[in-house]
C-alpha cells in the first residue's frame, strides 16, 4: 500500500510539473482514448436488435413504442418494424402482451360490450351486430397461410317488417395473397362466408383480389381453371415419367416436356330423335248422330185445307258415325354437357444422355441399338402416360450425350471463413481501427507528457553524467559541440525549452552559493561541462 501510494504521488507530483499546455493536450488525450474504449467495449457487448413486431397500424405501433419508451427500453425503427435487444424480446412481449399490446387491428364481437344502455336503437344494435361478424369472419380469413389482409363486407338485411319480398342475401371479401391462391382456396372461403350468415347463397359471395380480380363468385374467370389445371396435370406427368427413367438411365441423365392441351369451352348439346316405327295411340274421338225427315205427295186440294181431312205424304230417318284417331310418334330427347377442362392432347419430348446407355459409338450396330432403345423407351412412356394415337397424343425421344460442365464453370459455395468474413469483416476492422489509435493515443501522446527528466539534470553532475552517457551512446557529439563552441546559446536555447527547471536550477544554484560564500555557480557548471566534453 506505501508503495503505490509513492508512485501515486511521484505520478501527481510529474502531472503538477508539466506545464498548463501539456496538461490540457494530456487530458484531451486521456479523454480521447476513454472514450475510444468505451466505443470498443460497447461495441463488442451491445445485444444485437430482433424483431419486435411489424406489419401494425399506425396507431397501435404508437402505442407499443410509447410503452417502450416509458419502460427506458431501447428499440429501433426500421419500415414497418419495431426491433428491441435480442436478450429482452420475450419478456418484453409477455409484459405488453399484460397491458393487451398489440391490441388486435379487427375487432369482432367485443364490439357487442360497447352497446349498452338504454340509448341504443335497433338500428344501432344491428349495425354493431354485422361490424361485429364481419370482423369474426375477417380474423378466420387471416388464419389462412399466405393471406396478408383481408376485407369482409355483408350486404345486411335491412327489409321493413310490412315488406313481403325479401331482398337477396350477398358478401364480398377483398384480400391481399403473399402468394397464389388456388380456387379451391378461394371456394372455401366461399363457403365459410356463406354458412356464417344466414339466408346467404355460397354462389353470392366474391372474393376478390386487388391485383389478380375475381377469384370466385359472379361473373369469376372460369378459363384459369383449365389452365391451371393443364400445368398441374403436365407436371404431375413430367414427374411420373421422370421417376420412370431415372432408374435405367440414373439420376440427372434425363430430360421431360410434358405439354397438355386442354379444352377451355363449355358446349351443351341437345338432340331429339323420332322412330317412325312406332307408334302409340293418344286419343281416340267417336262421333255418332242420328235424324229424321217426312213429306207430302199429290197435289193442293180443298181437303188439304180442312182441319180433319185426310192427308198423305212420306218420311225418312238418318244415322251418321265418325271416328277420330290421333297416333303419339316415339322421341327421345338427349342432351350433352361438355365441361372445360376435357384433355384434347398429350405432346411428351424426352432427352436421355447417350453416354449412360451403355452403347458404344463404334461398334457396328450401335444405330440399330439405338432404335431399338428408342422404340422401346417410346412404347414404355406411351403406357405409362395413357397416350392415345387416335386423338392426336405424340411422344418423341431422342438419344444425345450431354454436355459436361467444366470444373472451372461450377461455383463453389462459400466456406465458413468466407461467411465469417462477409458477415464480420467491417465490424472487425472497425475494432481493430479503433484499437489502434487507442494504443498511437496511449503510447505516442500520454506517455510522452508523463515522462520528465529529473531536476538535476542541469547541476555539475548531472551535465557530466548526461555527457557521459550522450558520448557513449553516440548521439551527444553535435550537443558538445555546440556547448564548446557557443556555451550561452546551449544554455538560451535550454533555458527556453524548460523554463520550469531551469528556474528550479537556478534558484538551487543561488542557495548554494549563499550557503558557499558567493563562488559564481555558472561559472562553475560551464567549466565542469567543457571538462567533461573536452575529456
Amino acid at each position: 500500500m506505501q508503495l503505490g501510494a509513492t508512485a501515486f504521488m511521484k505520478f501527481f507530483d510529474t502531472l503538477k510539473a508539466l506545464p498548463p499546455a501539456r496538461q490540457l493536450m494530456l487530458v484531451a488525450a486521456v479523454a480521447a482514448m476513454i472514450a475510444a474504449m468505451s466505443f470498443l467495449v460497447q461495441g463488442a457487448t451491445r445485444d444485437p436488435m430482433t424483431l419486435l413486431y411489424s406489419g401494425l397500424e399506425p396507431a397501435h405501433a404508437g402505442d407499443i413504442i410509447k410503452e417502450l419508451e416509458q419502460s427506458g427500453t431501447p428499440y429501433e425503427i426500421k419500415g414497418e418494424a419495431i426491433f428491441v435487444p435480442q436478450g429482452k424480446r420475450d419478456a418484453i412481449r409477455f409484459t405488453l402482451a399484460q397491458q393487451g399490446l398489440p391490441r388486435p387491428s379487427v375487432q369482432g364481437y367485443e364490439l357487442l360490450d360497447q352497446v349498452n344502455g338504454f340509448s341504443v336503437t335497433s338500428e344501432m344494435y344491428n349495425a354493431a351486430y354485422w361490424r361485429a361478424k364481419e370482423g369474426e369472419l375477417t380474423r378466420t380469413i387471416l388464419a389462412i397461410p399466405g393471406v396478408s389482409s383481408a376485407r369482409v363486407h355483408i350486404g345486411a338485411n335491412l327489409r321493413s317488417g310490412f315488406s313481403r319480398s325479401q331482398p337477396q342475401q350477398t358478401a364480398s371479401v377483398t384480400l391481399t395473397t403473399a402468394r397464389e391462391m388456388t380456387a379451391g382456396q378461394a371456394e372455401a372461403i366461399q363457403y365459410m362466408v356463406a354458412l356464417a350468415v344466414a339466408g346467404l347463397n355460397a354462389e353470392d359471395v366474391a372474393v376478390i383480389d386487388p391485383v389478380k380480380g375475381i377469384l370466385a363468385g359472379p361473373k369469376a374467370n372460369k378459363t384459369a381453371e383449365p389452365a391451371m389445371a393443364a400445368e398441374s396435370q403436365a407436371a404431375l406427368l413430367e414427374q411420373k415419367i421422370l421417376t420412370l427413367l431415372e432408374p435405367r438411365v440414373g439420376a440427372g441423365n434425363a430430360r421431360v416436356s410434358a405439354t397438355v392441351d386442354v379444352s377451355r369451352q363449355r358446349l351443351v348439346t341437345s338432340a331429339v330423335t323420332f322412330d317412325p316405327n312406332s307408334r302409340v295411340i293418344r286419343n281416340r274421338t267417336t262421333n255418332d248422330s242420328s235424324g229424321s225427315s217426312g213429306g207430302t205427295g199429290g197435289g193442293m186440294t180443298v181437303a188439304s185445307n180442312l182441319p180433319q181431312g185426310e192427308t198423305g205424304g212420306s218420311s225418312s230417318t238418318n244415322k251418321n258415325s265418325t271416328e277420330t284417331v290421333s297416333y303419339e310418334i316415339n322421341e327421345t330427347r338427349t342432351e350433352v354437357e361438355t365441361l372445360p377442362g376435357q384433355i384434347e392432347k398429350i405432346s411428351i419430348a424426352v432427352m436421355l444422355n447417350a453416354q449412360s446407355l451403355g452403347i458404344d459409338p463404334a461398334a457396328a450396330d450401335a444405330a440399330a441399338l439405338q432404335d431399338q432403345m428408342k422404340a422401346d423407351f417410346e412404347s414404355l412412356i406411351a403406357s405409362a402416360a395413357g397416350i392415345d394415337a387416335a386423338r392426336g397424343d405424340t411422344v418423341s425421344v431422342e438419344l444425345m450425350p450431354f454436355q459436361v460442365i467444366a470444373a472451372d464453370d461450377l461455383v463453389t459455395a462459400p466456406s465458413m471463413i468466407e461467411q465469417l468474413m462477409e458477415r464480420y469483416f467491417w465490424s472487425g476492422l472497425q475494432a481493430l481501427l479503433l484499437g489502434i489509435v487507442v494504443i498511437v493515443l496511449g503510447v505516442g501522446v500520454v506517455r510522452p507528457m508523463l515522462v520528465q527528466k529529473p531536476k538535476d539534470a542541469l547541476s555539475p553532475d548531472g551535465l557530466g553524467a548526461g555527457a557521459g552517457a550522450a558520448t557513449g551512446a553516440g548521439g551527444a557529439m553535435a550537443n558538445a559541440a555546440n556547448a564548446d563552441s557557443d556555451p550561452f546559446a546551449y544554455l538560451k536555447d535550454y533555458a527556453s525549452e524548460r523554463q520550469e527547471e531551469t528556474a528550479a536550477l537556478l534558484q538551487q544554484w543561488l542557495t548554494e552559493d549563499q550557503l558557499a560564500g558567493g563562488a559564481d555557480p555558472i561559472a562553475s557548471a560551464f567549466d565542469t561541462r567543457k571538462a567533461a566534453v573536452n575529456e
